[in-house]
């Protein structure tokens, strides 16, 4: 099975963006970390670089992305964008050389203890980082983690005290957390209408009806949600 993320019924709602919230959230986060000229962003988890190009707008900080998937790196160097293929856990970059880590929608599907740690490592003392993704209203649904597919950012999502937890222990001011769970609620909402429900979409991504309706399930029991975390690095 295809990671959630790489999916034919997931990229044919979301496109390039392959995450919920897409450019709304995207703008949103940059409006809080306001990057200056001169900057360097990283985009960890950039995708096929759909953030990247909308930074590139701007045309004021310097941004490079990484992305663990060889033909989303692929689609991003079409269009002219500074990735590598890497893991977040594993930045290939020089310490205390970042001003900006933006992660959208990646952090649940790698080490994330490590990968905070290397986001720690790359930042200048004061770098910002902007972290989006799924976390669980109920923690009942981390015991329905099987019925999620192992690439996708719902498995190892979990709860908001937990993020804030791990952000903190990892060296990080937290200076804004905010909610945008309605921003995931209108992505299942096209997902129902191009599929008919979500029984529908689950079962196009999973070709099999029986997973398709655990993974609905695990969604009633895990009431998933969309945060957007601001953190500052500590001096070390």
């Amino acid at each position: 099975m295809k990671p959630l993320y790489l999916a034919d019924s997931v990229r044919e709602v979301l496109g390039k963006s392959l995450r919920p919230g897409g450019e709304t959230l995207t703008r949103r986060m940059v409006s809080l970390v306001r990057p200056a000229t001169g900057d360097l962003l990283l985009d960890a988890g950039c995708g096929a670089g759909a953030s990247m190009m909308l930074l590139r707008e701007s045309d004021t900080c310097r941004v490079v992305g990484i992305d663990f998937d060889q033909g989303l790196t692929a689609e991003a160097r079409n269009s002219g964008l500074n990735v590598a293929q890497a893991d977040m856990a594993q930045l290939p970059l020089l310490s205390d050389t970042v001003d900006t880590v933006l992660c959208e929608c990646a952090w649940n599907l790698t080490n994330k203890q490590q990968a905070l740690a290397e986001f720690f490592r790359v930042l200048r003392p004061g770098g910002l980082l902007a972290l989006s993704d799924i976390y669980l209203r109920h923690l009942e649904g981390q015991q329905c983690k099987r019925a999620w597919p192992n690439r996708s950012c719902f498995f190892q999502a979990t709860d908001l005290e937990t993020v804030r937890g791990m952000v903190s222990r990892a060296g990080f001011e937290i200076l804004q957390l905010e909610d945008h769970s309605q921003l995931l609620k209108k992505t299942a909402a096209e997902f129902v209408f191009a599929h008919g429900s979500l029984q529908g979409f689950w079962e196009a991504v999973m070709g099999d009806s029986k997973q398709a309706k655990a993974a609905c399930t695990a969604s009633a029991a895990a009431r998933p949600g969309l945060f957007l975390l601001i953190g500052k690095r500590k001096k070390a």
